[in-house]
């Protein structure tokens, strides 16, 4: 099997939900503007993960196999927030699972598609809770 193609892309997720109730969710792929070739140089740069796909077209795969693309991405590691709180016996919860904007790059080949996920050196702590508030932000005027 020869590979047909491989495209990058940056690649976003993030679902919220309140009582087990999905309130919203969002999975975008966005065509990567600049190419990052030149991370080749950097030693073990991405993660990878292996689909294998029945896919007409790396399109059907992306929009077909979400389940399988996110269990990549989730066995990589996410950020999780959970804020749940019981009042007069009645809980209430609140949770946030997000996937960063990430630079991915797809090999799609006839029955195999190749994820490889580029690996930040470090996170500063600040950056991860910009995003996550940026996510609960949004998701509030979304519920308005």
């Amino acid at each position: 099997m020869g590979i047909i193609n491989a495209s990058e892309y940056i690649f976003s997720y993030r679902i919220a939900v309140k009582n087990g109730i999905v309130l919203n969710e969002k999975y975008d792929f966005s065509p990567s503007m600049v190419s990052a070739n030149m991370l080749k140089q950097t030693k073990h740069p991405y993660k990878s993960c292996e689909i294998s796909h029945n896919a007409k077209s790396e399109k059907a795969l992306l929009k077909d196999y979400k389940t399988k693309i996110l269990e990549c991405f989730f066995n990589w590691g996410v950020r999780l927030e959970d804020r749940s709180e019981v009042h007069n016996l009645r809980g209430n919860s609140l949770t946030f699972l997000v996937i960063p904007p990430t630079r991915i790059k797809i090999e799609y080949g006839s029955g195999i598609a190749t994820l490889y996920a580029l690996v930040r050196e470090k996170r500063g702590i600040a950056w991860d809770k910009f995003t996550l508030q940026k996510s609960r932000d949004s998701m509030q005027k979304e519920q308005k």
